[in-house]
C-alpha cells in the first residue's frame, strides 16, 4: 500500500473538493487518484467505493476517509476528508446566505434543471468507467440487475434492497473449498 505525503493528499483532495460537481463526484476522485497519479488501482478504488456506498453518510465523504486511510493512514483519512469536504461546504454556506438574503430568480431554477441533466451524464460516464472492474462475470451482472430492478422499477427502498440482495451476493461469492 503506497504511503503518500500528507501535503499531497491534502492538495489533491482539496482541489478535487473545489472542482468536483454533482452526484458523480467520485469520478473526480477516480481521475485524481487512479488515472492521473496511479496511487491506487481501479480494483482498490471500486472496493473502497462499494464499501462507502453501503455505509451511512455521504459517499463522497466516506470515500475521502477510505482513500485517505489507504494513502496516508489515520492522518490521511482525517485531513483528506477535511480537504475534500471543506471547499464545497464553504461554497454552500455562501450560496445559502445569498439565497436566504435574496432568493433565486426563476432563471436560476431553469439553469439548475439543465445542470441536473449534465450531472446525470457525468454519473453515467463514471459508471461506465468503473463498471468493467465491478461487473466481472454472470454472478456480478445478476446482482447488479437485481439491485437495478428492486430500486428502479419496483421502487424498493435502497436499504431494504441491500438487505435483500446482500445474502444472495455473499452466497454467490462464498469461498469455495479447495479441490481434492
Amino acid at each position: 500500500m503506497p504511503h503518500v505525503r500528507l501535503s499531497r493528499i491534502v492538495r489533491v483532495f482539496a482541489w478535487t473538493g473545489l472542482t468536483s460537481v454533482g452526484g458523480g463526484r467520485y469520478a473526480f476522485l477516480y481521475d485524481a487518484v487512479v488515472v492521473r497519479r496511479r496511487w491506487v488501482r481501479t480494483e482498490e478504488f471500486v472496493q473502497d467505493l462499494t464499501i462507502c456506498q453501503l455505509l451511512p453518510g455521504s459517499t463522497f465523504g466516506n470515500l475521502a476517509v477510505a482513500l485517505g486511510t489507504r494513502l496516508g493512514g489515520g492522518r490521511g483519512a482525517f485531513w483528506g476528508a477535511v480537504a475534500l469536504i471543506l471547499p464545497g461546504a464553504l461554497i454552500l454556506l455562501g450560496l445559502a446566505a445569498l439565497y436566504l438574503r435574496r432568493g433565486f430568480a426563476p432563471t436560476v431554477v431553469h439553469a439548475m434543471h439543465g445542470m441536473a441533466a449534465a450531472v446525470v451524464g457525468l454519473v453515467f460516464a463514471t459508471t461506465m468507467t468503473i463498471a468493467p472492474a465491478s461487473l466481472r462475470g454472470g454472478r456480478a451482472l445478476l446482482i447488479a440487475a437485481a439491485m437495478f430492478v428492486l430500486v428502479g422499477p419496483l421502487r424498493v427502498h435502497t436499504a431494504l434492497a441491500i438487505l435483500l440482495v446482500a445474502p444472495v451476493s455473499l452466497w454467490l461469492y462464498r469461498p469455495q473449498p479447495p479441490a481434492p
